[in-house]
């Protein structure tokens, strides 16, 4: 690597109390701040007319861009400097050739826009966006879409290129009228102050303008736990797959009462779309719906090699596969100690991960001839897991987990070991609690 396409060392400038001072290194702090940016490697251009000597191409800083004041950083890797009042600085980088010049350019066409100069000698103008957009946060492009309700899970659907956002909208709370645990509640009169209880929202995010294109409200007192896109088998006589929108929910109408929970399947299928909106042509359709009796649905996973379901249910995990009549045929079970927090499988193996919310990680297997689940080791200590996965290095499989308490474990199982137990492994051990 050449010594202009190293890192570029930037220096933040911190203002401290001093009073009566004249001097500048009295007025100003210099911290050195490390640039996690990488220089990419310069792209070699053959030209026989291109004969001009290499120069050094100094910094630039530039008072709006997009309404940042930023230091643009020429050459092979041109990249902006930016910082806001609340972020230390971050660097972006610049798509496209390398670049031997670049200003400011503002009209009323491209407002506060740069124009730039490329190793070729071509002229640009280009503007950065900055609706909804910051780029000194998380030091890449980042753009915030008001969905007005809290998000809990998020899916992306790849054969329509669609996102699907499960949410909650707080609502007031109705008495049920019609109510065989509490038949007295049929005399209670309309509060006047009512409580709010959140409601389950679905909504489908189109990527042509990052709009809301189609909206679905849960039943009451039914929230969202999950949402994955899992490639099912739709028929039985042809065998047929697709990506289908799976969706796990909760039902909790109060402390007495038991929760129940239901795993609803829809299918992301193309509709005429309103007029001037043509990124309205996608819908969300229902493909089937299963009330689970006893407990939430809060985890999802595909598993095996024939379009099924692993659904972790209360204090089971269920292997279902989808029937053409709408239902979920369950075909295996394993049960659990409390409620599973999440679920993972090694694709196409057969192999899962469960995570119970205070037994730990359970590592277990799952065969198609016969339909069986078989447990192979769990964690030897009590854990609070809030999500774990597989962790492959090399010809190696760990196993990597979170907890409760900011603590991330490496565990391997063993079966030599005199028990069968998920076994932290001592030479790869990365435990640490913020």
């Amino acid at each position: 690597m050449r010594q202009e396409d190293e890192d570029v060392t930037i220096y933040q400038a911190f203002r401290v109390s001093s009073k009566d001072t004249k001097e500048l290194s009295e007025f100003l702090h210099f911290q050195k701040v490390s640039n996690p940016t990488f220089a990419s490697a310069a792209e070699q251009i053959e030209s026989e007319e291109d004969v001009e000597p290499k120069r050094n191409l100094p910094m630039r800083s530039c008072q709006d861009i997009a309404g940042y004041a930023t230091v643009f950083i020429p050459g092979d890797s041109p990249r902006f400097v930016l910082k806001s009042a609340k972020s230390i600085p971050k660097v972006i980088d610049l798509q496209g050739r390398g670049i031997r010049g670049m200003s400011s350019f503002h009209t009323e066409g491209c407002e506060h826009g740069i124009i730039y100069a490329d190793v070729k000698g071509v002229a640009r103008v280009a503007q950065i966006p900055n609706t909804n957009t910051t780029y000194t946060d998380i030091g890449m492009s980042l753009k915030k879409l008001p969905l007005h309700a809290d998000v809990h899970s998020i899916a992306h659907h790849p054969t329509s290129g669609t996102f699907v956002v499960g949410c909650d909208i707080p609502e007031a709370f109705e008495l049920p009228k019609e109510d065989d645990y509490h038949r007295e509640w049929q005399n209670e009169k309309d509060l006047a102050f009512k409580p709010m209880v959140p409601r389950g929202v679905i909504k489908l995010l189109s990527t042509t303008n990052w709009s809301v294109i189609d909206t679905i409200e849960l039943e009451d007192s039914e929230t969202v736990m999950c949402i994955e896109t899992l490639n099912l088998e739709v028929s039985e006589a042809t065998h047929e797959r697709k990506n289908l929108i799976v969706v796990g929910t909760a039902v909790a109408k109060g402390e007495d009462l038991p929760i129940k929970g239901r795993v609803i399947v829809y299918d992301v299928v193309e509709v005429i779309p309103e007029p001037g909106r043509p990124e309205t042509n996608r819908r969300l359709k229902l493909v089937a719906k299963e009330d689970i009796p006893r407990g939430a649905v809060t985890a999802l996973s595909e598993i095996g090699t024939q379009g099924l379901m692993l659904v972790a249910q209360g204090q089971k995990c269920m292997v279902r596969g989808l029937k053409e009549d709408g239902s979920l045929l369950p075909v295996a079970f394993m049960d659990m100690s409390c409620y599973v927090t999440a679920v993972r499988e090694l694709k196409g193996t057969g192999l899962c991960l469960m995570a119970d919310a205070v037994k730990g990680v359970w590592f277990t297997g799952y065969t198609e001839e016969p339909y069986k689940m078989i447990l192979f080791g769990k964690s030897a200590t009590t854990l609070e897991v809030l999500t774990v996965d597989f962790l492959p290095d090399g010809d190696e499989l760990f196993i990597v987990a979170c907890d409760a308490d900011s603590g991330v474990h490496i565990l391997q199982f063993d079966p030599e070991r005199e028990s069968t137990l998920l076994v932290p492994n001592v030479l790869t051990v990365l435990c640490y609690s913020c």
